[in-house]
């Protein structure tokens, strides 16, 4: 005999299977958003590979799957928004291709990768193959090459996961770093550790072109990357303590200017409203100088400081650059960061660095030709 159900019950079946319904959806719609970038799209990826920065935007679990052995993935899941790098090795073969997925709960998105062969031209980097992948990330300036230049990078391991933590480019001759590059997102914008004070040799640079102590007798020695940069991980700060991230600075200048310009710097690398990520490349200059210090090995006072910077959040790109006369007497009480800022073009003029030439080039002239302070509050 069927069942008949009275008009009440009706109802409530029909209310239960629309309740079911209604939560389905909005399952779809807290879980199911899912975009994401490349960074830098380059659109062919150069045959000698490289690491590139997979920004994905969600605000649920999400898991990157790669099953290419030529492609690797710095992190496989996570929850909210994240950067993965995407480590590409050389090819030595033909033109390849793979797709790499992307997957919230609800949504599968996938991005599909190209790879210069070794017969295509695509080198990248201006030519500067043989020097490892992390020359085409994007705070990298443009290599000098030749046999004074040494490229270094020191990485650590955090969570699980190799964090790039900084790069260098350090000029044997004059024992001093030409520039130092390292970048900002969420995972290494982290204040988890104190000061480490773990002064030391730099173990990439071999011992004859090592810069000590008694190199800065009479001189700060002034990190490149501050110690408070670099705080996430107990080894990413010892990192900063390495002689091949130190110059000779006036006392004054190192605790009261460079400190000031430092601390906007930091403040905009840790605030999660203001950066995605923040690109940062630091240095002094070794072609104009006030004096060499006289403990046999004459390491170069720089007579300028500068930062050069490039800031992604949203999707878009800006530009901005400092530079600092190194002096002993400048009133840090009175001084205006914003006054030093200049456009990235015109500390190129200043410095002959090519900076960020690992950004699409529309990208590059766009935000290195302009200075628009507005777009960096909190100077």
């Amino acid at each position: 005999m069927p069942v008949v159900l009275k008009p009440y019950l009706k109802l409530v079946a029909l209310a239960l299977v629309c309740s079911c319904f209604l939560m389905a959806c909005s399952d779809e719609e807290t879980s199911g958003d899912l975009s994401f970038e490349l960074v830098p799209d380059v659109g062919e990826i150069p045959v000698n590979g490289g690491q590139y920065e997979l920004h994905i935007k969600t605000s649920s679990g999400w898991t990157v799957e790669e099953n290419a052995d030529w492609l690797s993935s710095s992190s496989r899941y996570g929850d909210g928004d994240a950067v993965v790098t995407i480590t590409v090795d050389a090819n030595s073969g033909s033109k390849r291709g793979e797709n790499i997925k992307i997957a919230t709960r609800n949504k599968t998105e996938y991005l599909y990768l190209v790879q210069s062969g070794a017969d295509d031209s695509n080198t990248g980097n201006g030519g500067n193959t043989g020097l490892g992948d992390i020359s085409k990330r994007i705070e990298i300036p443009e290599l000098s090459g030749g046999d004074d230049a040494l490229f270094i990078t020191h990485s650590t391991d955090y969570k699980g996961k190799n964090i790039t933590n900084f790069s260098l480019e350090y000029s044997k001759s004059k024992r001093h770093a030409k520039w130092v590059a390292f970048t900002y997102y969420n995972e290494t914008a982290g204040n988890n550790v104190n000061r480490t004070d773990a002064w030391g040799d730099d173990p990439k640079v071999p011992q004859e072109y090592r810069s000590q102590r008694s190199d800065f007798y009479g001189y700060d020695r002034g990190h490149i990357v501050a110690s408070s940069d670099r705080v996430y991980s107990r080894e990413a700060n010892e990192q900063t303590f390495y002689y091949s991230n130190m110059t000779p600075m006036y006392g004054h200048f190192n605790r009261n200017i460079w400190t000031k310009f430092e601390e906007v710097v930091r403040n905009w690398g840790r605030s999660t409203s203001f950066r995605d990520t923040l690109y940062v490349v630091k240095g002094g200059t070794l072609d104009k100088v006030i004096e060499y210090t006289s403990a046999g090995t004459y390491v170069p006072v720089p007579k300028y400081y500068y930062m050069a910077l490039v800031n992604y959040k949203n999707k878009k790109y800006s530009g901005l650059a400092f530079w600092i006369e190194h002096t002993s007497d400048q009133d840090a009480g009175s001084m205006m960061v914003d006054d030093f800022a200049i456009s990235i073009d015109d500390l190129e003029s200043r410095t002959g660095i090519n900076f960020f030439p690992n950004l699409p080039d529309n990208i590059e002239d766009d935000i290195e030709s302009r200075l628009d302070k507005s777009l960096w509050g909190g100077m």
